[in-house]
């Protein structure tokens, strides 16, 4: 069980949940009330960027892989999200 403890995963794996919980609470309508809030959907996008970059480094094992690599994938994740934001941007 302590090896769990120390793994490094195990606290990532925590925070994601810990970050995921934090992201439904900011996202989650008020009733019929709700209305379209930019700040909680660029805060959820953010949120949900740094997950992806955690699961990419971490559970995909890019942390260990080749320079190429690595920056492909922040690269696509920094693109995604750029573009999410801009589409959003684009539609207010």
């Amino acid at each position: 069980m302590t090896a769990y403890l120390r793994n490094s995963l195990t606290y990532v794996w925590a925070f994601l949940v810990v970050i995921t919980v934090a992201s439904w609470f900011i996202g989650r309508g008020h009733g019929a009330a709700y209305q379209l809030d930019a700040a909680i959907t660029v805060g959820v996008l953010l949120i949900a960027a740094l997950k992806a970059q955690l699961v990419i480094r971490y559970f995909m094992e890019v942390r260990f892989a080749s320079r190429w690599l690595k920056r492909t994938a922040y690269g696509w994740n920094i693109a995604l999200l750029s573009l999410l934001l801009l589409f959003y941007w684009l539609s207010l």
